[in-house]
C-alpha cells in the first residue's frame, strides 16, 4: 500500500498564489514516484479534514504566514504528524525578522544596521533614523512577511508615502540599505548545493521580479 501524502497548499497569506505553484510542482513530482497524494487548501478550522485523510506525511507547500511561520507546523506537532521541513520553534524565529536579528548580533554576523518602528510609539521615525545613525536610502518592511511583500526602499521623498502602505502592520523593521549582487546558496544538511545570481532588472529583487516572467529577471548558475 502506497504512503499517502498530503499536500498543504493555498492557505491565506499574501504569497497563497505562489504555495498554489509549489503545491502543483509537489503534486505531479510525487504522483511521479507513485505516492498517493492528497490536497488541502487550509482555511479556517482544517484539523477535522487533516484527520480525515489520516496521512503518513504532510508536505508543506505553504508559503507566508501561516504556512511558514510556526503556526501549522505547531498544529500538526500537537496532531503528531510527521511533516516536511523546519519544526514550530525554528520556523517561528526564522520568520521574524526582529528575532533573526538579534540572533545574528548575538552571534556576530554582519547584518545592516535596523531598528523596529512602532507606528504608534511617541516619536516619529525621523527622530529614530537620527537616533540609529542610519542614513538614507534606507529599507522598510513587515517583521513577518515572506517573498519580499511590503518591502521598499525609501527616500527622504518617498518614505511618507511607503509608511502608510504598512501602516497594517504596526511594527515595521527598518534598516540601512545595502547596495550590491543577490546570491542565493541552497544548504541541506551539511551539502552545498550550488550559488545562484539574481539579477533583476527592476531597483531590487522584490516580489514581481521573484515570480513574474515578464520582469525578465537572470538566473546565473554558477554565480
Amino acid at each position: 500500500m502506497s504512503k499517502i501524502v498530503l499536500i498543504l497548499m493555498g492557505g491565506v497569506s499574501g504569497e497563497r498564489k505562489i504555495s498554489i505553484l509549489t503545491g502543483e510542482a509537489c503534486i505531479k513530482a510525487l504522483k511521479k514516484k507513485k505516492y498517493k497524494v492528497k490536497i488541502l487548501d487550509p482555511q479556517g478550522n482544517f484539523i477535522n479534514e487533516i484527520r480525515k485523510i489520516r496521512p503518513n506525511i504532510v508536505f508543506n507547500a505553504l508559503h507566508g504566514r501561516f504556512g511558514e511561520d510556526g503556526y501549522v507546523q505547531s498544529i500538526l506537532d500537537s496532531e503528531k504528524i510527521r511533516y516536511t521541513h523546519s519544526g514550530a520553534l525554528a520556523s517561528s524565529i526564522a520568520f521574524d525578522k526582529e528575532i533573526s536579528k538579534k540572533i545574528f548580533i548575538k552571534n556576530k554576523i554582519i547584518t545592516p544596521k535596523y531598528f523596529v518602528f512602532n507606528y504608534f510609539g511617541n516619536q516619529s521615525i525621523y527622530y529614530w533614523i537620527k537616533k540609529s545613525k542610519i542614513n538614507f536610502p534606507i529599507v522598510i518592511k513587515p517583521i513577518n512577511e515572506g517573498s519580499s511583500l511590503g518591502v521598499y526602499i525609501c527616500t527622504k521623498k518617498n518614505l511618507n508615502n511607503n509608511l502608510k502602505k504598512l501602516k497594517k502592520y504596526y511594527r515595521i523593521l527598518v534598516e540601512e540599505y545595502i547596495p550590491g549582487r543577490e546570491i542565493q546558496v541552497a544548504i541541506m544538511g551539511k551539502n552545498v548545493l550550488g550559488a545562484i545570481e539574481l539579477r533583476p532588472r527592476r531597483k531590487f529583487y522584490d516580489y514581481y521580479a521573484k515570480y513574474s516572467k515578464k520582469a525578465k529577471t537572470k538566473h546565473i548558475m554558477p554565480a
